[in-house]
């Protein structure tokens, strides 16, 4: 990428007045998130680089699967006794979708809990972000721009499910999220002095995107108990309740469109989900040196694959591949700038940038779920990255409660 002649200057000029601010102190207060982020990361790089993590943020915590809307339990009426019988000995999957619907006139709530401690931005750890660098011929001239940033979650999703027929569930996940992070730059000149510091940080709570679910099974694979599974579509309506400043939603309507496959009469019980989440509008986030243009990122493509074993009774063991892919920008690199010219004595110019390439997140997700009393399912599980090129926690623990009645 090559850059105009101007911007040198205007890099030069801001790192340059360093040594001074550092002997400045101001401090801002009732900041969101999302400003925090863009005041302590944009001075130190050759772009808006606060607003692409800020950006991977909001999409990492509002895209994070929400949990499985299947209730541990699942009942059908039997017409020979009248009564209702479960309609599979295992307790469905805690990400990924079952057809297996809940049953008419039967409701399923749950609540779980994901606590994630972001550990990195695709290949970069987010203790040790170079933002951005000049290297010139002359340590005065020379710069880097550094960033440590602490960042974290915690989403309490509510669930619940009725089944309005056979065939048909309809339900609302409600999330409650808080976000925190503390994070620190600073400007090394060439002689590694520190020129310029900067530190700040928040917490914010609050409710995220609410989710209206609706799944109906239109295909069953044959006969008789315990059931042979099917085909099912699920629509899931997004709705755009959480604040997209403080990194709790995207500001826009999502609906996700799956269609739902599972089998099996025995212990084993594979499943499948695939899905497009289509996005009212996109969302956007400026890219390059003079912030002058922009990248789009809308919609998504999710998929899902995985298992269910029983291991006993009362537990069921747990295995999930989950995929998310969001389309039309959003992953964050670093970007060799081209300067013309050597002006100023600087040889080159790199920077952390917002791109055009998507983001791809692939994750492993064992679990269990063991039915502790009577209809009460408790579930552990695990999110693991397998390949994720934008931010991630190398290991999330997810605990959740299902309750069938």
């Amino acid at each position: 990428m090559r850059i105009p002649a101007s911007i040198p200057t205007l890099l030069l000029l801001v790192f340059g007045s360093a040594p001074a601010l550092a002997q400045q102190v101001t401090t801002t207060d009732a900041l969101s998130l999302r400003s925090t982020m863009v005041e302590l990361m944009n001075p130190l790089a050759a772009g808006p680089v606060g607003e692409a993590i800020s950006l991977a943020t909001a999409l990492e915590v509002t895209t994070a699967p929400i949990g499985s809307s299947s209730g541990g339990f699942v009942f059908k009426l039997d017409p020979a006794t009248g009564l209702q019988v479960r309609t599979a000995s295992t307790f469905g999957p805690s990400f990924a979708e079952r057809v297996l619907t809940t049953g008419a006139g039967k409701m399923s709530v749950g609540a779980s809990l994901s606590v994630a401690t972001y550990d990195k931005l695709g290949a970069i750890p987010l203790s040790q972000m170079q933002l951005s660098s000049i290297k010139a011929s002359s340590p005065v001239i020379s710069r880097t721009g550094n960033g440590s940033l602490v960042l974290s979650s915690e989403t309490m999703v509510m669930t619940a499910m009725i089944g309005a027929t056979d065939k048909l569930d309809v339900g609302v996940a409600v999330p409650m999220v808080k976000v925190k992070i503390d994070a620190l730059s600073w400007v090394l000149r060439g002689d590694d002095v520190v020129a310029l510091r900067a530190a700040g940080g928040g917490i914010a709570s609050g409710l995220g995107d609410i989710a209206i679910i609706t799944k109906y099974r239109f295909l069953r694979l044959g006969k008789g108990q315990p059931d042979p599974g099917g085909l099912a579509f699920m629509l899931t309506s997004r709705l755009p309740t959480g604040s997209r400043e403080n990194f709790r939603g995207l500001g826009i309507n999502r609906t996700l469109g799956s269609v739902l496959f599972s089998a099996g009469k025995g212990k084993l019980r594979p499943h499948a989900n695939g899905g497009f989440e289509w996005w009212e509008k996109g969302v956007f986030v400026p890219v390059g040196v003079l912030s002058t243009s922009t990248v789009e990122v809308r919609h998504q493509i999710q998929y899902a694959a995985g298992a269910e074993f029983e291991a006993a009774p009362k537990l069921t063991l747990l295995v999930d591949v989950l995929g998310r892919h969001i389309r039309g920008g959003g992953r964050i690199d670093r970007v060799n700038y081209s300067v013309p010219a050597n002006i100023f004595g600087v040889d080159t110019l790199e920077s952390m940038t917002v791109t055009t390439h998507g983001i791809r997140k692939v994750s492993l997700a064992p679990g269990l779920k063991w039915n502790v009393r009577g209809s009460f399912v408790l579930a552990l599980n695990a999110r693991i990255p397998i390949n994720d090129n934008s931010l991630h926690d190398k290991f999330t623990p997810v605990v959740g409660l299902d309750w069938t009645f």
